[in-house]
C-alpha cells in the first residue's frame, strides 16, 4: 500500500508538478489550492505526510499547521513547508510551531523525493518504537539514533560505567544531561530538611531519567544515586533540547514518559496519605516484582531503601515483611525476596 501524501499550494500549476513527481514515484496524492479546503482534506484522509506552501491568501501555511497541530487526529502528520523564502526566522517560526522540514523553491524532483522518502523513513521508525516499557524505551532511544537529528549531536555524547552510591546528579543543582541507563540501577530521592529520604523512583535497564527539570527549565527537584555498577549515556542538555525541538515523535514520547511519571507520582502521594504501611508494603513489592528481570523475579533492594520507597520505617517494613513470609505470600532466601503468592499480595488492604 503506498504512502498518502497531501499538497498544499495556491499556486496550481506548481501544486500540480509536485502531484505529477510524487505520483511517477507510485505514491497516492491529494492537492488542494487553499489552505482551508487542504484543512479539510487532511481531516477526512489522514495522510501520511503534508506538503504546505507558506505563502497563500485566506490561511497561509502557518495557519494551516497551527490548525492541524490542535487536532489529535492529526497532530502526528509529518509537515514540510514549501517555500521561496529563506531567511533564518522564517525557518524558526515554523520549526518552533512544530514543523517537520522545509523545502526552498526552486527545488528538483529529486530533491524533493530525497526529503520525502526520508522524513517518511523517520516517522515509521519512531512510531514502531512508541512505547513506555524498558524495552520500548531501549528500542526507542537506538532507532532515534539512526535519524539525522541525532547524528548531527552524537558527537558530545559520551557513555560510560558509574560505580555504586556514585551521584548522576544532586538536589538543587542544574541539569546538565538527560541519562539513559543500558544496564544497571538508580534510584531517585528527595531529601527533608532533617536529612530523612524518600525514594521517588527506581530506573533500571532501558530507562530515561533527569529529562523533567530540563523540559521545565527548572533545577534538579531530586537526586540520583548509582545502586549497583551501572552503563550509563549522557546527553548534553542543548543536544536534547535541539532533537525535541527538531521532530514532534520525539517530542511526544517524551511528553509521553512525563505523564506517566506524573501519574505514579500522584499514585504514590495517596497512597502516603490514605494507605496503611501493610497495604503500600505490598504495593511496592509487587511493583518491583513487576520491573526485575523475568530470569530473576528476586527483590534484592536493600532494606533500608525499600522502607525509603514505602515511606515507614525500616523496623514497620521488617515487621511487614516477616508477617507476609508468615503468611506464605513471599519467600526470602539469600538471593533476596520472592512473590509467591501475587494475587493474594494484590490484595493486601489493612
Amino acid at each position: 500500500m503506498s504512502n498518502k501524501i497531501l499538497v498544499i499550494d495556491d499556486n496550481a500549476e506548481v501544486c500540480e508538478n509536485i502531484a505529477s513527481i510524487l505520483r511517477l514515484s507510485r505514491y497516492d496524492v491529494l492537492t488542494s489550492n487553499t489552505g482551508k479546503l487542504g484543512i479539510e482534506q487532511a481531516q477526512q484522509n489522514h495522510p501520511d505526510l503534508i506538503l504546505c506552501d507558506i505563502a497563500m491568501p485566506e490561511l497561509d501555511g502557518y495557519g494551516v499547521l497551527h490548525v492541524l497541530s490542535k487536532d489529535p487526529a492529526t497532530a502526528h502528520i509529518p509537515f514540510i513547508f514549501l517555500t521561496v523564502k529563506s531567511e533564518l526566522r522564517d525557518f524558526r517560526t515554523g520549526m518552533n510551531m512544530g514543523a517537520d522540514d522545509y523545502i526552498t523553491k526552486p527545488f528538483d524532483g529529486h530533491e524533493l523525493l530525497n526529503v520525502v522518502e526520508l522524513r517518511l523513513k523517520k516517522n515509521v521508525l519512531i512510531k514502531s518504537t512508541f512505547h513506555n516499557t524498558a524495552t520500548g524505551n531501549g528500542d526507542f532511544l537506538y532507532t532515534t539514533k539512526s535519524l539525522g537529528e541525532f547524528q548531527k549531536l552524537s558527537g558530545n555524547h559520551r557513555s560510560r560505567v558509574f560505580q555504586r552510591k556514585e551521584f548522576l546528579f544532586a538536589e538543587g543543582e542544574q541539569p546538565k544531561y538527560v541519562y539513559f541507563i543500558d544496564c544497571g540501577l538508580v534510584k531517585t530521592f528527595k531529601s527533608t530538611h532533617d536529612g530523612k529520604e524518600l525514594i521517588t523512583g527506581l530506573y533500571r535497564n532501558g530507562d530515561f531519567l533527569g529529562f523533567v527539570p530540563l523540559l521545565e527549565g527548572s533545577l534538579n527537584n531530586e537526586s540520583a544515586i548509582v545502586l549497583k555498577e551501572s552503563q550509563i549515556q549522557m546527553m548534553p542538555q542543548q543536544d536534547f533540547l535541539t532533537l525535541i525541538y527538531s521532530n514532534r515523535e520525539i517530542a511526544r514520547k517524551f511528553m509521553s514518559m512525563l505523564a506517566r511519571n506524573l501519574c505514579e507520582a500522584g499514585n504514590m502521594l495517596l497512597d502516603l496519605a490514605y494507605q496503611s504501611v501493610r497495604h503500600r508494603v505490598a504495593a511496592v513489592l509487587i511493583k518491583l516484582s513487576d520491573q526485575s528481570d523475568p530470569a530473576n523475579q528476586s527483590i534484592t533492594l536493600a532494606r533500608k531503601d525499600l522502607s525509603r520507597m514505602v515511606g515507614t520505617t525500616t523496623e514497620s517494613l521488617n515487621r511487614t515483611i516477616m508477617d507476609f513470609k508468615n503468611e506464605g505470600l513471599i519467600e526470602i532466601d539469600q538471593k533476596g525476596l520472592r512473590i509467591v503468592q501475587h494475587s493474594r499480595l494484590e490484595k493486601v488492604n489493612g
